[in-house]
């Protein structure tokens, strides 16, 4: 409890940016293998953030997600619809929407020019997916904590 009370009182009001924190969080601990507390907790938020002015872009995050799932980055902009190209695809979406500050029509041009709903459905999708199969958040934890702390 009070590892999530100070990410709501250094993080403020906005849903997007709590979440982020808190999967940066959870992103770093799993990573060192060490436990969320506050100290552990300071460390994370005090590092630079992504988004802000930070230099994480839509491409690295492209690139870094189709090298994870063994595809290239013309592969995730294809319009092919295999379960793994969606997957990685619909991935992509999600953590370029969690770290950069790439607005929703941004993202889908830089996914082959995908309708922004696309983008929209993607983040509710891998958000849901995270929460039912530990196999997604654990692709998304490591796929996080590689673009994050290379």
């Amino acid at each position: 409890m009070d590892v999530l009370e100070m990410i709501a009182a250094r993080v403020g009001r906005n849903i997007r940016k709590l979440e982020g924190a808190r999967v940066r969080v959870t992103a770093f601990a799993n990573l060192n293998r060490s436990p969320v507390d506050t100290g552990l907790t300071k460390i994370v938020l005090d590092s630079p953030q992504p988004g802000g002015g930070s230099d994480i872009t839509g491409e690295a995050v492209i690139r870094k997600t189709g090298d994870y799932f063994g595809l290239s980055v013309e592969d995730l902009r294809s319009t092919e619809r295999s379960r793994v190209l969606v997957t990685a695809r619909q991935i992509a979406m999600y953590l370029c929407r969690e770290l950069t500050g790439y607005s929703v029509p941004t993202i889908a041009a830089l996914l082959g020019g995908r309708d922004p709903g696309a983008v929209l459905h993607a983040d509710r999708k891998i958000r849901a997916l995270m929460s039912e199969r530990r196999s997604i958040y654990h692709q998304v934890t490591e796929l996080t904590n590689g673009i994050l702390f290379p």
